[in-house]
């Protein structure tokens, strides 16, 4: 893959993420968890055979390189995942595009969910 490409791969998957975000913002806390030390609290979206899962530093004032995770799955797989921190780090796991892109673009805004 060119750098072009992938410069603009990663920048539908950075666009995708923030819709995402949006949505699990708005979605209740299910619950905290530990991940090797950083407690981080977990939020989780369902709709239209998308399952959208936020995990974030339970504390307002986690270290700068602690880091957030967005996983996007339609049914069993994986189509979705980034990671970033408040330091600036950001990593694009996994991205398989799809027609699932559509199904995450067409929700609501976050104002009428």
């Amino acid at each position: 893959m060119l750098k072009p490409e992938r410069e603009a791969r990663l920048q539908r998957a950075k666009e995708l993420g923030r819709i995402a975000y949006r949505i699990l913002r708005s979605s209740e806390i299910e619950g905290i968890f530990d991940h090797d030390g950083e407690k981080k609290q977990l939020r989780e979206f369902e709709e239209d055979g998308l399952n959208m899962q936020l995990a974030e530093p339970f504390r307002p004032d986690a270290s700068p390189d602690e880091f957030s995770r967005i996983v996007i799955r339609q049914g069993r797989y994986r189509v979705l995942q980034i990671q970033w921190s408040k330091s600036g780090d950001f990593t694009l796991v996994f991205f398989e595009p799809g027609d699932w892109e559509w199904t995450l673009r067409d929700w609501p805004s976050t104002n009428s969910i």
